[in-house]
């Protein structure tokens, strides 16, 4: 039985997320809930949980503030949040969790998926960098954190050669280093890193151009990588690559 607490400043928030997981009939206990976030902090000097599901914006402490008076994070956190596009994309990068509000029940089903998965600790270090990410919007992100037996790996964009779907899994090949098997889809990465150059080639195949040596457009169009993999290009995508190519050309 996964053991959970709520922290929210509005009551109401807090009902209706307690409703949605009775509803969902999965093996998950929320053993107590929170409007302040103070109290919260005394209930878990003395007991353990698995998830806490987190609002952001509260009055005298934010979510920030809340984990990051926690000495020894040992939960799956899942925020709840209102915050625009643009701040989900923080969340994004560094992999973590989160529930658009008003929540829908098909959000708060993945999310409990994923948990069931794994439980996965949330790491001090990332409190400061995803918060500033949310407060500089001018700010570019030059790394992602993807989740580990142990926590999260740090991988800086620039390393990624090309991504390769494994069903609901993606296999992340990295420059002078192994591949990283993370539980996420091919889709998440394509919306995650398309505007840092690179390109969906294929269903399964998400490349970044500046490890490209060459293209060949026979076999139906094939790229080669600086690592020595070919990858072919689908029909679909051949046409629309191949004019993507042409715009570096001198």
């Amino acid at each position: 039985m996964i053991r959970a607490i709520i922290i929210d400043d509005e009551i109401n928030c807090i009902e209706v997320l307690e409703y949605e997981i009775r509803r969902l009939n999965v093996e998950i206990e929320i053993v107590s809930t929170f409007s302040q976030p103070q109290k919260a902090l005394i209930f878990l000097e003395k007991n353990t949980v698995d998830v806490i599901f987190l609002d952001i914006e509260m009055p005298r402490m934010n979510a920030f503030q809340f984990l990051d008076s926690i000495p020894n994070i040992q939960a799956h956190i899942i925020f709840t949040t209102a915050y625009d596009h643009y701040a989900l994309k923080a969340f994004r990068y560094y992999a973590v969790d989160y529930l658009l509000k008003p929540i829908s029940r098909e959000q708060l089903e993945e999310a409990l998926e994923r948990t069931k998965e794994r439980t996965q600790t949330f790491e001090k270090s990332m409190i400061n960098e995803i918060y500033s990410k949310i407060k500089s919007p001018n700010s570019v992100f030059n790394k992602i954190a993807v989740p580990v037996e142990h926590g999260f790996k740090m991988i800086k964009i620039e390393n990624i050669i090309y991504c390769e779907a494994d069903s609901n899994y993606s296999k992340i090949h990295l420059q002078n280093e192994d591949s990283v098997l993370v539980s996420k889809t091919l889709k998440h990465f394509d919306n995650l890193l398309h505007s840092h150059g690179f390109f969906r080639v294929h269903q399964s195949k998400l490349i970044n151009v500046n490890y490209i040596e060459n293209y060949s457009r026979t076999d139906g169009g094939v790229v080669a990588l600086s690592n020595g993999v070919n990858i072919m290009v689908s029909r679909a995508n051949k046409k629309t690559f191949e004019s993507f190519l042409t715009s570096f050309a001198g």
